[in-house]
C-alpha cells in the first residue's frame, strides 16, 4: 500500500530536515533583512497546489491520459504529479542558484555548504531548471534504479518548468563541482530535499519500481509539465503564498486555492435527443445534418476527427455545439475550444456560444474566454461577469471570465470554454516558450474548427501537427467547412490518424455532399447527409474590364433596388472602386466599404451596421445598398445580398463568397424583381484568344496564378454542360475537379505549366518554412531537447509566435493618434474619449490608455519588408511617448501620429486615414 502524502501539514517533516536543507532559499525580494521563503516550503506549497489542481481543476480526460501512462492507476498518477510539482525547483539546491543573494548565500555557507570561487562568474551557465533535471535524474537512477531513458522522461518535467527543454551540455553528465556541487555536501542536501518531496507526495519504493517499468509517453509528460508550471505560478504568488521563513499553517494552501476560486471543469451529463435539440439548441425541427452528427457522436467508440461539409445555412454551428456536448459527456471532457479564422468571426460566434452556455451549464460556474488580440475591446466579452482575485459572489450557474485564466496569453486555452482565432490552437504546434500550457488547455476539451478551409498551406502544417497531438491525447475534433478539396480532407484525416498510429489509405474520389467524414481504423468513413431541402441555383457570368466599367455595372445592379456585394481581392482595389462609386452614385444609393485596414472600433461599428441591415433578423429597408469588401466578408458575417460581384478567386472561396447570395431564404419573397435569381459576376481577369486569361496583378499576387486558372477552366467545363451551378448538387464535384483533375485548355498549356511549377515551388517553400518552427510529433522518448527553438522561445508577448503560424508578411501594428495644436490626442473621430491627451509628463491614466489602445491597426504587409520596415520603425519610434511604457495597454506600442486632416509621411510613404476609406498608403513618388 502506498504511504500517505503529507498534505499541507509539513511541520514534522521539516523538523527532520538538516540545517543545511533548511538554509536554502526559493524566493526572495533580494533585500537583506526582509522575509524570504525557504526552498522546502515552496516545494510543499507547489505540492499542495498540484494536488488541488488534480482534484478540482483537471478534466477527467486529462487525468485519464496521465493514468493510462501508468497502467490506468489514477492514484499513482496523482502522486507522481504532486511529486513532480514538489520537486520542480530541486535545482535551486545548487551553488549556481543560491549564490545570487549575498545574505542568503551566507546562511548556506554557515550551514556548511561550500561555494567554488568562480561560481558567481559562471552561474548563468547552469539554470536551476537544468540543475533540477540533473539532480532528479541522478536520484531516479542511483537511488531508485530507473533506467536512463525512464529517469530522463520524468526529470524532464523539472527541465521544462520554465517553458523550454534545452538539452544540458554533455560535460554535465558527470555533474559539476563548481555549479551543481557534485561530490560535496551539496549532493547530500539535494538527496535530502528530493526525498522530502517524495514524502510530500506519498511515493514509495514500490511506486518508483512501477514508474521505472514504463517510459512515460510525451503526451502525459507534456500535460504534467503544464500542470507543474501552473502549480509553480500559483505557489509563487506572494499574495497567495507570502514570503516567510517559518512553516505555513496546514490550511494555507487550501485557503489560497479557495480564494483563487478556479472554476471546476465543466462536467456534461449525456442528454437525450429531446433535451439536446429542444432545450439546449432551441431547435424544434433539427435539420438532417444536425441529427446525423449527433447520432455519429453517440456511436463512435473513441474520440475521432469529424469533418462536416455542408452548404451555408444548413446549421453547422448548432450541429457542432450539440455534438460537442455529447462528446464531452461520453469521454469526460471538460470544455470546448471553438476556433475560427479571424477576430471578426470569433467575435461573431462568441454571443452564440454564450447563449448556448446559458442553456446547458446547470448550477455550476464555468469559465469562458475570448482569445484573440482585441478581445479586451469586445463588448460581449466585457459583459461576462469578471472573476477577479477579490471578486466574491455566491450565485451559481454563471459563465465567468476568470482573471487567472484570461489574463495571460499563455493560458488562453485554459478556460472551460474558449472562443478564439485558430492561432490559439496552432500555437500549440509552434516551438515556443511554455507551449505545454496550450497543450494542457486543449487536452481536456472538444475542439471545433470552423471555416477550416481558410487555413492555407502554411497554416495547415501547424494544424496537421496539432491534429496529430490531439488524436494522441484522445481529443475529439469537429472541423467544419462549406466544402474542402479532397487532398486537404485527406491531409487532415491522415494527420489525426497519425496520432493514433493508423494508416490512412488514399480514398477513391467520392462526390458525396453534404457529408460527414469520420476517422476510423480503416482510415475514414463517409456518411452521406440527406439534403435539408434547401437548394439554390447560382448564375455566374464574367465582367471583364477596368474598375470604371465595374463601377458602372455595380451601379446599374444597385439601381434595380438590390443589396449588392462587391468582393475585391486586395484592399487597394476595394478602395479604388469605392472612390469611383462615391463619385457616381445618386443620393438614394447607400455605399459602404469594409476591409482590414480600419481602426478596430471603426471596423466593429461597420460590421454591426451590416448585421443590422443585412443579418438574418433584419427587416428589408427601402433603397439600394452597395457593400465593397475584401475577403473579410467570406467568413465574418452572416449577411444576405441580392447580387454579387467578385474578383476571381480559387473555386472553393468563390463558392464560399456566393454563400452570402440569397443566404436567408425567408427574405426571397421581398427581393426586387431584378434580383430574383442569385447572380455572381466575376471580375479581375480578361479573356484572350487562344491563350490563358490575363489576370489582375493584385488577384494573382494574393492567390497565385495556378489556383485562378484552375478555377476558370473548371467553370468553363461546367458551363459547357450546365446553365447554372446548383447547390448542393454541383458543389463537391466542382471543387474536386478544380483541385484534382482539371487540365489545361487548348492554348493555355505553357502558362499553365509555368503556373503549376510556381505553385509547387511556393508550397514547398511554405512547408519548409513552417517546419523550421514545428514541434515534433509525439514520440517514445524523453522531452529533453523537445520544441527547443531559441528564436521563439524568448518571445515574451507572443507577437512573433502569432505571426509565425500565419503566412503573412511581417506587419507593424500601430496606435493612431492625432497632433492638434501641439497636443497629442486620441483622434477626434474615435468612439471613446475622442480628443483626450495621451502625452503626459508622469503617468497616463488607465482608462485613457485603454481608449487610445482601441485605435490600433496593422499596416500593409509590404511596409514590413526589410527595405522599408527598418526605416519606418525607426521613424515611428521617434514618436514614442515615455509614459506609455508604464501602461498595460500601450507598453511597447508604436504611435502613428496624424495631423488634423489624418495625414502623415514616413519612410517615403504618405499615410492617410478617414472614416470612409480606412488607411490609405501611397508612395510619395506616386502622389
Amino acid at each position: 500500500m502506498p504511504s500517505k502524502a503529507l498534505g499541507s501539514d509539513i511541520s514534522a517533516a521539516v523538523v527532520g530536515l538538516s540545517d543545511a536543507a533548511r538554509s536554502l532559499w526559493a524566493k526572495s525580494d533580494y533585500t537583506e533583512g526582509v522575509e524570504w521563503l525557504p526552498l522546502y516550503q515552496h516545494m510543499a506549497d507547489a505540492a499542495a497546489v498540484a494536488g488541488i489542481l488534480w482534484d478540482e481543476f483537471l478534466p477527467n480526460a486529462v487525468k485519464r491520459e496521465v493514468a493510462a501512462a501508468l497502467g490506468d492507476d489514477a492514484d499513482l498518477a496523482r502522486r507522481m504529479l504532486v511529486w513532480l510539482a514538489a520537486s520542480h525547483d530541486s535545482g535551486k539546491a545548487s551553488p549556481a542558484f543560491c549564490v545570487q543573494v549575498e545574505h542568503l548565500r551566507a546562511k548556506a555557507e554557515d550551514a556548511g555548504l561550500p561555494f567554488h570561487p568562480s561560481v558567481c562568474r559562471n552561474r548563468s551557465a547552469l539554470p536551476h531548471s537544468m540543475a533540477g533535471y540533473l539532480v532528479l535524474r541522478d536520484r531516479l537512477t542511483r537511488t531508485h534504479g530507473l533506467g536512463k531513458r525512464e529517469a530522463a522522461a520524468l526529470a524532464a518535467i523539472s527541465l521544462g518548468h520554465h517553458g523550454t527543454f534545452a538539452t544540458p551540455p554533455p560535460h554535465y553528465d558527470g555533474g559539476s563541482v563548481e555549479l551543481l556541487g557534485t561530490g560535496t555536501q551539496w549532493e547530500t542536501v539535494q538527496r535530502e530535499l528530493v526525498a522530502f518531496t517524495e514524502t510530500l507526495a506519498g511515493l514509495t519504493t514500490e511506486d518508483f519500481t512501477e514508474l521505472g517499468s514504463r517510459l512515460i509517453p510525451q503526451t502525459a509528460a507534456v500535460v504534467a509539465t503544464g500542470l507543474t508550471i501552473m502549480a509553480d505560478w500559483i505557489a509563487s504568488s506572494s499574495d497567495s503564498f507570502p514570503l516567510r521563513t517559518s512553516p505555513r499553517p496546514a490550511h494555507a494552501a487550501t485557503d489560497a486555492m479557495r480564494a483563487l476560486r478556479l472554476p471546476p471543469p465543466w462536467s456534461a451529463d449525456l442528454p437525450d435527443d429531446n433535451e439536446l435539440f429542444a432545450a439546449h439548441l432551441e431547435l424544434s425541427a433539427p435539420r438532417p445534418l444536425q441529427t446525423r452528427l449527433v447520432d455519429l457522436t453517440r456511436s463512435i467508440e473513441r474520440p475521432e476527427l469529424i469533418i462536416i461539409e455542408a452548404p451555408t445555412g444548413d446549421g453547422k454551428t448548432k450541429a457542432a455545439l450539440g455534438g460537442s456536448e455529447v462528446l464531452a459527456a461520453r469521454f469526460g471532457l471538460g470544455g470546448v475550444l471553438f476556433a475560427l479564422p479571424t477576430q471578426a468571426t470569433s467575435d461573431g460566434i462568441f454571443g452564440t456560444v454564450r447563449e448556448w452556455l446559458d442553456l446547458i451549464q446547470g448550477d455550476d460556474d464555468v469559465s469562458l474566454g475570448l482569445a484573440h488580440g482585441k478581445a479586451q475591446f469586445n463588448s460581449d466579452f466585457q459583459a461576462v461577469p469578471r472573476m477577479s482575485s477579490v471578486f466574491d459572489d455566491s450565485r451559481d450557474g454563471r459563465a465567468v471570465a476568470h482573471w487567472f485564466l484570461t489574463g495571460r496569453n499563455k493560458l488562453a486555452t485554459m478556460s472551460d470554454f474558449v472562443v478564439g482565432t485558430i492561432d490559439q490552437l496552432l500555437l500549440g504546434a509552434l516551438c515556443a516558450k511554455h507551449v505545454v500550457l496550450r497543450h494542457l488547455g486543449v487536452a481536456g476539451k472538444v475542439v471545433v474548427l470552423d471555416e477550416v478551409h481558410a487555413a492555407d498551406h502554411f497554416m495547415r502544417q501547424y494544424l496537421c501537427r496539432m491534429l496529430t497531438w490531439l488524436a494522441a491525447y484522445g481529443v475529439p475534433v469537429v472541423a467544419m467547412s462549406a466544402t474542402l478539396p479532397p487532398s486537404i480532407r485527406h491531409e487532415l484525416v491522415s494527420a489525426y490518424n497519425d496520432g493514433l498510429g493508423r494508416q490512412t489509405p488514399k480514398p477513391a474520389n467520392d462526390a458525396t455532399y453534404p457529408r460527414l467524414t469520420c476517422t476510423s481504423d480503416s482510415g475514414s468513413t463517409v456518411i452521406a447527409v440527406p439534403s435539408s431541402g434547401r437548394s439554390s441555383r447560382l448564375t455566374i457570368d464574367e465582367l471583364p474590364g477596368n474598375t470604371d466599367e465595374i463601377a458602372d455595372a455595380v451601379l446599374t445592379a444597385a439601381m434595380g433596388g438590390g443589396n449588392i456585394a462587391v468582393v475585391c481581392d486586395t484592399v487597394r482595389r476595394a478602395q479604388d472602386l469605392y472612390r469611383l462609386l462615391t463619385d457616381i452614385v445618386p443620393p438614394e444609393v447607400e455605399i459602404d466599404l469594409l476591409h482590414s485596414r480600419f481602426l478596430t472600433p471603426d471596423r466593429m461599428r461597420k460590421e454591426q451596421r451590416l448585421r443590422e441591415r443585412l443579418g438574418p433578423d433584419a427587416e428589408r429597408r427601402d433603397g439600394p445598398l452597395i457593400v465593397i469588401a475584401t475577403q473579410v466578408i467570406e467568413q465574418s458575417l452572416d449577411i444576405d445580398f441580392d447580387a454579387m460581384f467578385s474578383d476571381i478567386a480559387p473555386i472553393d472561396l468563390l463558392i464560399q463568397r456566393a454563400g452570402r447570395l440569397h443566404r436567408h431564404g425567408h427574405k426571397d419573397a421581398s427581393r426586387p424583381s431584378a434580383h430574383q435569381t442569385p447572380r455572381l459576376r466575376i471580375t479581375g481577369f480578361a479573356r484572350r484568344d487562344d491563350a490563358a486569361p490575363e489576370l489582375d496583378a493584385g488577384c494573382r499576387a494574393v492567390y497565385g496564378k495556378s489556383a485562378l486558372l484552375r478555377c476558370i477552366a473548371t467553370l468553363d467545363e461546367h458551363f459547357a454542360r450546365h446553365d447554372v451551378i446548383v447547390s448542393p448538387d454541383h458543389v463537391s464535384g466542382l471543387v474536386s475537379h478544380a483541385y484534382e483533375s482539371v487540365t489545361a485548355p487548348p492554348g493555355w498549356e505553357t502558362e499553365w505549366e509555368d503556373a503549376e511549377a510556381s505553385a509547387d515551388e511556393v508550397r514547398a517553400k511554405k512547408a519548409q518554412r513552417a517546419r523550421s518552427f514545428l514541434i515534433p510529433a509525439p514520440a517514445k522518448r524523453p522531452l529533453v531537447g523537445w520544441a527547443d527553438q531559441a528564436a521563439l522561445a524568448s518571445d515574451p508577448t507572443g507577437e512573433r509566435s502569432v505571426a509565425q503560424v500565419r503566412d503573412s508578411e511581417d506587419t507593424i501594428e500601430v496606435v493612431v493618434i492625432q497632433r492638434m495644436a501641439g497636443r497629442r490626442i486620441i483622434p477626434e473621430w474615435a468612439t471613446e474619449m475622442a480628443g483626450e491627451d495621451v502625452d503626459f509628463a508622469t503617468v497616463i491614466e488607465d482608462d485613457i490608455a485603454r481608449a487610445a489602445a482601441m485605435n490600433t491597426l496593422r499596416l500593409p504587409g509590404f511596409l514590413g519588408s526589410a527595405g522599408i520596415g527598418d526605416a519606418l520603425i525607426a521613424e515611428l519610434e521617434d514618436n514614442c511617448i515615455d509614459t506609455w511604457q508604464n501602461s498595460r495597454w500601450l507598453r511597447g506600442v508604436l504611435p502613428l501620429v496624424l495631423d488634423r486632416d489624418g495625414n502623415a509621411e514616413h519612410a517615403d510613404h504618405h499615410f492617410h486615414y478617414d472614416d470612409d476609406l480606412g488607411l490609405v498608403v501611397t508612395p510619395l513618388e506616386k502622389l
